[in-house]
């Protein structure tokens, strides 16, 4: 068996004297580059510099020394390949211990400084990437603070294969999130400038990924930038605005990530309306997103009404010069498009990916109770079903065929979300005698329905799924309202 081959070559030197000693004590032969390999004879300890294998010691003052065909075979080299190349005498990689250059030491600098791009490391990256690639032959070691790991797991045996992968996920991890401080860094200018976040304490940026798309696609027309909080507010409202039912005139009323309300109607105005009559006090500071063209008669409605943002897929002229009167109100022309993608949320110390929650379609409903939806009911509940889904969990959401009466959202128990609704709705004058209530999650028990039945809510649109759900649908019964199961919920936390 060839000896075990490692490739050295690092900017912070910090762990790399006990790598290098444990290493060579267990009888391995080190290649390392530049000052890296400097480093290392200074501990007395046996090193070949890189410029063996590449036939260069360094170019353009230092900052290529690595980037080489020779070198890069030496660590992708796999299968018949890496067989061919120990039978001709060549090195084969078994470690690549890497550690890149500081980036994080520009922070600070313009992003068209001279001396920011001296900070972007090309080798280092590129032979980490190779080396995590060929996991199965090598173990790829990205990032100073790993040395130790890298070197116990050696000793011990335990650099397996199921160890390599570990170590090749981490690299990408790794090698992800430093080009990403790089992209932040470098496209300042480019995207706007967030003041804060959340918070006024809070820094904030946004990135826009490429090709651009949603608001990284978006024409501003009218107002200043837009700030950390609109993002997730009119993300959350643009997102339901185009899953309202296709061909419709929709409007979408959010404030702090929840729907006040929702409507749709012959013209954006009756949209606008049906919308604003679940809630006319919360929609102030809010977003209104339609999925329509925003015409003149719509921009003279919203008279009197502030709003920090107004989005549409587009503007009649003489709306949009109205609108572009107001100063502080954002303009957005949007582009008709959903996120199909992986979502992301940052936890503690990671992340959560998920597959984004497509609408259910009410297209194959079990309907549970005696009596069947009417027509009207029926089309109410495939509106308020797609509400339902952006509200925040639990989430209670009535209303009738042309959008929102009351919206309960975010409390801890689903009765109190339906409470919350139902006081809304009577707060605006609605009578809700023959209304519809949508659920996110399933009744868990059978004062649910009752309770909307009180209120002269006749029809319920929810999952299903509850241990009780007999004695839900017995309560159903027992007040002559309908109700269908869709077998998928729409938690959103």
């Amino acid at each position: 068996m060839a000896d075990k081959t490692a490739l050295i070559s690092v900017w912070n030197k910090k762990g790399l004297d006990e790598l290098a000693t444990g290493l060579s004590s267990m009888g391995w032969k080190i290649y390392a580059s530049g000052g890296t390999a400097g480093h290392i004879e200074k501990c007395g300890i046996d090193v070949i510099q890189t410029e063996e294998i590449t036939g260069i010691s360094s170019i353009l003052g230092g900052r290529v020394k690595t980037l080489h065909p020779e070198l890069h075979a030496s660590i992708l080299a796999a299968g018949e390949d890496r067989e061919a190349r120990i039978k001709d005498g060549k090195p084969v990689f078994d470690l690549v211990a890497v550690d890149f250059y500081p980036f994080e030491k520009t922070i600070g600098m313009e992003a068209d400084d001279p001396e920011l791009v001296g900070f972007i490391d090309i080798g280092g990256p590129t032979m980490a990437r190779g080396a995590a690639k060929n996991w199965h032959h090598v173990i790829s070691a990205a990032g100073c603070d790993v040395f130790p790991e890298v070197l116990e797991a050696i000793k011990n045996g335990s650099d397996d294969a199921e160890f390599r992968r570990m170590m090749a996920s981490r690299t990408f991890d790794i090698t992800s999130r430093y080009d990403l401080e790089i992209s932040l860094s470098m496209e300042r200018g480019f995207v706007p400038e967030l003041r804060y976040g959340e918070n006024p304490h809070q820094s904030a940026v946004v990135h826009f990924t490429w090709p651009r798309k949603g608001f990284g696609s978006a024409e501003v027309l009218g107002g200043k930038a837009l700030s950390y909080n609109n993002y997730l507010d009119a993300t959350a409202a643009w997102d339901l605005a185009v899953e309202m039912p296709e061909g419709s005139i929709s409007a979408i009323l959010m404030k702090h990530g929840n729907p006040c309300g929702a409507g749709r109607g012959s013209s954006p105005t009756e949209a606008f309306d049906n919308a604003f009559r679940a809630d006319s006090v919360s929609p102030y500071g809010g977003i209104l997103a339609l999925n329509c063209n925003v015409d003149i008669e719509l921009v003279a409605r919203l008279k009197g009404i502030f709003l920090e943002i107004v989005m549409a897929p587009s503007f009649d002229e003489d709306a949009l010069l109205r609108l572009q009167k107001r100063k502080k109100l954002r303009i957005l022309r949007m582009e008709d498009c959903t996120e199909d993608g992986k979502q992301v949320r940052s936890i503690n110390g990671g992340l959560l990916f998920q597959d984004s929650d497509p609408v259910t379609r009410l297209e194959n409903i079990d309907i549970v109770s005696k009596r069947k939806p009417s027509e009207q009911e029926l089309a109410a509940m495939d509106i308020l079903w797609r509400v339902c889904r952006s509200v925040k969990s639990n989430a209670i959401v009535i209303g009738d065929r042309y959008g929102t009466l009351g919206v309960g959202a975010g409390q801890m128990s689903r009765i109190e979300s339906l409470d919350l609704a139902v006081r809304r709705a009577e707060r605006e004058g609605h009578s809700l005698k023959g209304a519809v209530l949508a659920s996110d999650g399933f009744f868990p028990f059978r004062d649910g329905p009752e309770k909307a039945a009180e209120a002269g809510i006749a029809a319920i649109v929810q999952p299903g799924g509850s241990i009780r759900d007999e004695e839900v649908i017995d309560a159903v019964n027992e007040h002559g309202m309908t109700m269908v199961f869709t077998g998928t919920r729409h938690f959103r936390h």
